[in-house]
Formats: structure tokens, sequence, C-alpha cells
């Protein structure tokens, strides 16, 4: 009698804990994220870096490089005072893959909005694999203490990684195509209605969410080539980064890297994310 007493009262605990503490895919990101902010100030940024990254983790510089290497060869003195917190999260159905982003400070002085790609290994632990940021407005965003606004979650996938790569890799195709001859009418065909764009050069006082205002601040036409990226394994969220080049009037070619989320939604694949960083 004393030990079924004391399994359903050891299966009740668990179950409180399990409903006081529902944590989903998004959530974890979240944390992970702002823990990852934390160690930024406790342990500065090549120690809190090296600690949250993926061995696979890549970064722009402006080619992409592996992030371990570049950090692993910092001094780690005299560093700037880096805060930021996560402002948007989206999360794979299968919880193996997240979008984080939001507002970044140098030393107390707005400097941008941060974006990263999340990947659950195989060992439970969330870690960063691609970390970058771009032109958008921080201070506008939601201040450090509000909860991360989540993103839906894909209602279905490709069922594979591959599949879903190659589908968005169609698409990626295809956006560059259009955006050769009409770059804002090409994004506008692939844009989801909630995506954020972060960047070019130039378009600081914007933020993420402005996305008819960045769209006019584009080149009228540009090249996108896909260099890279990963899938959920649920096939429903895919990342990618590569190079875009326009020519503005009376400038040489303007080179840049981008970071790209796409997500496949009732109406196909669409883009929600993009960092588009000027190299120089």
């Amino acid at each position: 009698m004393l030990k079924t007493v004391l399994t359903v009262c050891v299966a009740l605990i668990g179950a409180s804990a399990a409903l006081a503490d529902p944590k989903t895919p998004a959530d974890q990101v979240e944390a992970a994220e702002r823990a990852f902010a934390a160690d930024g100030l406790a342990l500065g940024i090549k120690a809190s870096f090296l600690k949250h990254m993926a061995d696979d983790a890549i970064i722009f510089t402006p080619a992409p490089t592996n992030a371990r290497a570049f950090y692993g060869g910092q001094s780690g003195e005299g560093e700037p005072k880096l805060e930021w917190w996560p402002a948007w999260v989206v999360a794979a159905r299968s919880g193996d893959l997240a979008l984080s982003t939001g507002p970044s400070f140098f030393d107390g002085k707005p400097s941008g909005w941060f974006s990263s790609i999340w990947r659950k290994d195989a060992d439970g632990v969330w870690r960063w694999i691609y970390d970058g940021g771009g032109a958008a407005d921080p201070v506008l965003a939601p201040v450090q203490t509000t909860p991360a606004a989540k993103g839906p979650v894909a209602a279905l996938g490709e069922g594979s990684p591959a599949k879903a790569f190659d589908a968005v890799r169609a698409a990626e195709a295809m956006l560059s195509r259009s955006a050769e001859h009409d770059a804002a009418q090409a994004y506008k065909a692939f844009l989801a209605s909630d995506a954020r764009l972060i960047g070019p050069r130039g378009t600081r006082a914007l933020l993420s969410t402005a996305i008819q205002a960045r769209l006019q601040r584009l080149p009228s036409a540009m090249r996108l080539t896909l260099r890279g990226g990963g899938a959920s394994k649920a096939g429903d969220l895919v990342w990618t980064h590569g190079e875009a080049t326009w020519r503005q009037t009376g400038q040489n070619l303007v080179q840049a890297h981008y970071m790209h989320v796409w997500q496949r939604r009732p109406e196909g694949w669409r883009l929600i994310f993009e960092t588009l960083i000027n190299d120089r």
C-alpha cells in the first residue's frame, strides 16, 4: 500500500513539474540565447561565444569562416561590453533547428540586430551554428525583460532535410532570377507576411519589421548566389547563406553576404528572415 501511494505521489510530482515547465523548442532557444547573452557579460565575448557554439558554426568575416577557429584565435583582452537579447524566435516542428533575432549594443551604444541559427545536437544541447548581425534600429526593439515573440510552427514539412533543402534551393534560384530584373518585386513574391529583414547598409534607422520601407531601399537589381546552409529533420525550416551583388549608380560592384531562413507555410515555402550584410 505504501509503495503504491509513493508511486502515485511521484507520478503526480512529475506531472506537476511537466505542467509547470512546458517548454516548447522556441522557449528552449530563447532560454539558450539569454544564457549565451548572460555569459557574454560574465565571461566576455571570446569565452561566451566559444562556450555556446557548435564545432561547425560559421560567421562572415566577410567570407564564411569557421567560428571556433576565429574566436579561438582572439586574445579576449580589451573586449567591448556586448549586450543582446532575443526579440523573435522561430523553431522547426521537429525541435532541432531555430532562428533567434533581436537588438544588440556595444558598450551601451546601439549596434544593430543580431541573427543566430541554433541547432539541437545529439546530446540534447542547443548550440548556435551561425551568428551575424546587420543594420536595424535596436532602440525601438522590445526591452530586455520582454519575452521573445514566437513565430508559428509549420503544420507540415517535406519529410526530410534533403528534400527541404532542394525545394528551397529552387526557390532561391527563382528569387535570384527575378531579382536581377526587379529586386523589390521579387522579394514580395516570396516573403511571408510576418517576415523580418535586416540590412543592407543605409537602413539602420528602420526596424526589422519595416518591410515595405526596406524593400524600397533595395537596389533595383541584384544577384543572389547560394553557398550553403541546412534544414530541420522535419523538412519544414531551412537556413541558407550566400553572396549578394549589385551595382549602384556611379559605384563599382557592391558585394554582400546574406543569411536566409525559409519556412514551409500552407501556401508553400516562404522567406521569413534575411540578414544582408555589406562586405565593406
